[in-house]
C-alpha cells in the first residue's frame, strides 16, 4: 500500500486529535494537549495520507542532541501496509538533516507490531518504564528505544 507523506501542517491540533483518537482509542490525547506539545520548540511531525484521507501520523521533537519520537500511530484499516514505516523513514530523514546523531521513543512493552518495527529499523531497549501506560484496569511498562541516525547508515 502506497501513501504519500507531508509535514504536518500549522494549527494541526483538532485533526490530529481525531487521528490520534483513531489510532489509540483506549488513551486518546485531546486538541489542547496536542497543542502544547505542537508549540513546543523543536515540535514538528508528519501526515500519512490515502488519497485525501490522513492514516497516520508521527510526532517528534528535535531535543538539541536527538530526536524523540512522541507518537507514532496508523488508524487500523491502514495497518500492515507500510503506512507506520514510511512515517518512521520521514521522522529519521528529517533527523538526518538536522544532523541529529540519533533516535528515543517509548513503546508498550506489550505492543509487539511496534515492536517489530522498531527492531526492524534498527531500534534497540535501553531502559524500562514500570507501569507507564495505562489500559482499562491495567498498566504495561513502557521499553524505551534508541536509535543512531548517520547519513551514511540510515536505520530504514
Amino acid at each position: 500500500m502506497s501513501c504519500a507523506i507531508s509535514p504536518l501542517p500549522a494549527g494541526a491540533a483538532e485533526p490530529l486529535a481525531l487521528l490520534h483518537a483513531g489510532c489509540f482509542p483506549e488513551d486518546p490525547w485531546d486538541a489542547e494537549a496536542l497543542g502544547r506539545i505542537l508549540a513546543l520548540r523543536g515540535a514538528f511531525g508528519f501526515v500519512a495520507w490515502q488519497a485525501d484521507t490522513p492514516v497516520g501520523f508521527a510526532l517528534a521533537r528535535d531535543l538539541g542532541n536527538e530526536v524523540e519520537i512522541l507518537s507514532l500511530g496508523v488508524l487500523p484499516d491502514f495497518r500492515r501496509g507500510g503506512v507506520g514505516r514510511a512515517l518512521l523513514r520521514a521522522v529519521i530523514d528529517e533527523a538526518v538533516r538536522r544532523g541529529l546523531p540519533s533516535a528515543v521513543l517509548e513503546v508498550a512493552a506489550d505492543n509487539a507490531a511496534a515492536r517489530r518495527l522498531y527492531a526492524a529499523a534498527g531500534f534497540a531497549a535501553v531502559g524500562r518504564r514500570p507501569r507507564y501506560y495505562r489500559r482499562g484496569g491495567e498498566t504495561i511498562d513502557a521499553l524505551l528505544l534508541r536509535c543512531p541516525v548517520t547519513r551514511e547508515r540510515r536505520p530504514i
